[in-house]
């Protein structure tokens, strides 16, 4: 079963450099250059395109070159989503949230159920989600970055420093038990050690399989700071049992609302 997946996994890490040196293929021209049959091909590209990697058009498929020069504003749709939504069920009425600069966190107010929740965040693209009568927003102010378009410097993390809140979902470059989750920013990572810290309940770390394992420039807390880790069905298993055993449940989503814990 191991040398199975081993070759799997291998098969499908060619595919990536085939694609990324010739940019684009045919299912008909992958399947002779691996010597593989058509319907392997075809469940290979399935999951490649699933995790973001590749992008299929009718007949042929690319590299997603934006996926590997844009990590943290592009990455996989779909698991983002379901890593979101599974979030939003550590969220009860009447609670106080921090959501960091993350568009995987900022994307758990699509699926809150609850009637009342007050809505903290440096994220200035809060202002375009759908609004909720009953939902109070604050923005931290501070000093806008863009193209990000979040909010930092002294103004936010004053803001922060007189807040507490129930539940905190942060989103992060990278993840891993040596050195921590981290992110590109530095100013950010002063604001999200803040949420982490003013947090009174819940600590939730979201990453897809992209960042775990990763580790990006600058520390915002250690994995074991968190109470879990919601991640996608991709994220390697070795990896999540050793960030398991700091003390943080670990979700692996699968097809929702299957799961995996550790």
């Amino acid at each position: 079963m191991k040398n199975s997946l081993k070759s799997i996994e291998k098969r499908r890490k060619a595919i990536l450099d085939i694609l990324e040196a010739r940019k684009q293929l045919t299912t008909l021209e992958l399947s002779s250059e691996l010597n593989v049959s058509l319907s392997t091909i075809r469940r290979d590209l399935n999951v490649l395109e699933e995790k973001n990697d590749i992008i299929r058009k009718y007949g042929y498929c690319l590299f997603n070159y934006k996926n590997k020069t844009n990590f943290d504003e592009s990455g996989p749709l779909r698991l983002k989503q379901q890593i979101a939504r599974y979030a939003s069920r550590y969220v009860n009425d009447y609670d106080t949230l921090f959501i960091n600069s993350s568009s995987t966190a900022l994307a758990i107010l699509n699926y809150l159920t609850v009637k009342h929740v007050t809505i903290v965040t440096n994220n200035l693209k809060v202002v375009a989600t759908t609004h909720q009568p009953n939902y109070s927003y604050i923005l931290t102010g501070g000093e806008l970055r863009i193209p990000k378009e979040v909010l930092v410097g002294d103004i936010a993390t004053r803001t922060l420093m007189d807040m507490n809140a129930d539940i905190c979902v942060i989103g992060c470059s990278g993840v891993s038990v040596e050195n921590g989750v981290t992110t590109k920013i530095l100013n950010e990572s002063k604001i999200n050690e803040l949420m982490i810290n003013k947090t009174r309940r819940s600590k939730i770390l979201v990453a897809d399989h992209r960042k775990i394992g990763l580790t990006s420039k600058f520390k915002i807390a250690d994995v074991s700071s968190f109470d879990y880790l919601i991640t996608d069905q991709f994220c390697p298993t070795k990896i999540a049992k050793e960030i398991s055993e700091t003390g943080i449940k670990v979700i692996r989503i699968k097809d929702f609302p299957a799961i995996e814990l550790f």
